[in-house]
Formats: structure tokens, sequence, C-alpha cells
């Protein structure tokens, strides 16, 4: 009996073994490659809500947490609410900073560079007048999001560079908030 182990190609806390298998998985079978999310809110009180996400489909089956994360939103007093959680435009913030930051970790890992440290600071303007509808010609959402990332890891800036764009080409909400995603609001 063999007991050498065998180890696993971690890199960057990736299992890159995994993660090409999962790649050659879903090029042999694109089916296993469709995912829905789902998320269930509940407006609280004013500008509170809460919203909680738990099961979701993919990789042809339905996949239940061990527990359901549930997020509280509110908004700041200057805003009229409570501060009772950040407001949902922070969260939009929080969600790409993850995505961007996720898909850059994941991308370096299967081309073996080595990240020490990733951190990325977000920030985004947002005219009042948009969602209060004082002024139709301004948008109601961000006019712009600037994301830096400040990375260490002993890979060239060159590297890095092309890391931040995959980063942004391949991260699923930067995807959601660049490219025109409809959104259908109806009565249930």
């Amino acid at each position: 009996m063999n007991t050498q182990q065998i180890q696993k190609n971690i890199v960057n806390g990736v299992d890159v073994s995994k993660l090409t298998q999962t790649i050659d998985d879903l090029t042999q079978k694109p089916d296993l490659a469709q995912f829905h999310f789902c998320a269930r809110n509940s407006w609280i009180n004013g500008g509170q809500n809460r919203t909680t996400v738990n099961a979701f489909y993919g990789a042809g089956k339905t996949h239940v947490r061990s527990k359901p994360f549930v997020f509280t939103k509110d908004e700041p007093p200057v805003l009229l609410g409570t501060d009772q959680g950040a407001n949902p435009v922070e969260y939009a913030l929080t969600a790409l900073a993850g995505c961007v930051t996720t898909t850059l970790v994941y991308y370096a890992s299967a081309m073996n560079v080595k990240i020490n440290k990733v951190e990325t600071v977000l920030e985004g303007d947002i005219d009042m007048r948009g969602l209060l509808n004082i002024d139709e010609n301004v948008k109601a959402g961000y006019k712009s999001i600037q994301v830096q990332f400040k990375i260490d890891s002993d890979a060239s800036q060159e590297t890095l560079q092309k890391l931040i764009e995959i980063a942004r080409k391949h991260s699923p909400v930067a995807n959601t908030i660049t490219n025109a995603t409809p959104i259908n609001l109806s009565l249930a």
C-alpha cells in the first residue's frame, strides 16, 4: 500500500486541480454551467429591509447552505434612515468588491501567480436628485465607480495589470453593473 500523500495544488487558497477539473467539466457539459441565484427581501420599516439568501441551483442540482445569510439594509439618518445597516448602494459596492477580488484571485491561481494580500477601495458618486425625481436628466444611480487595487505579490506590474483587466472583464457583478442587464419588476 502506498502511504505517500498526494499533494494538492493549492495557490492563494484555491485548489487549482479542482478549478481545472471544473473548467474541463463545464467545457464538456455546458448545461452544468447554468446557475440560478435567489434573494428574498422583507421590508422592515422606513428605509430598513432584510434580505436572506440560501438555496441556489447550479451544476445540475439545488444546493442549500448549512445556514442562510441575512443582510440588513438601512439608510443613514441624513437619508431618513436609522443606520441599522449599510444602504443598498453600499451593498452594490461590497458585491462588486467581492466579485472582482474573487475573480482576480481565481485567475491568478490558475496562472500560478502567488498573491499575498489584496486590498481594494471602491468609491462612487450619486446625485440624489435622480432618486428623488427632482431632475429627469440626472441618473438615479452611480455616475461611475472607481476601484483601486493594492496587491502584494512578487508578480510583475504587467501581470497584475493583466489580472485587474481580467477581473473587470470576467467578474459577473462587474458585468451586471457595466452592461445593460434587464430587470423585470412585477407583482406576485
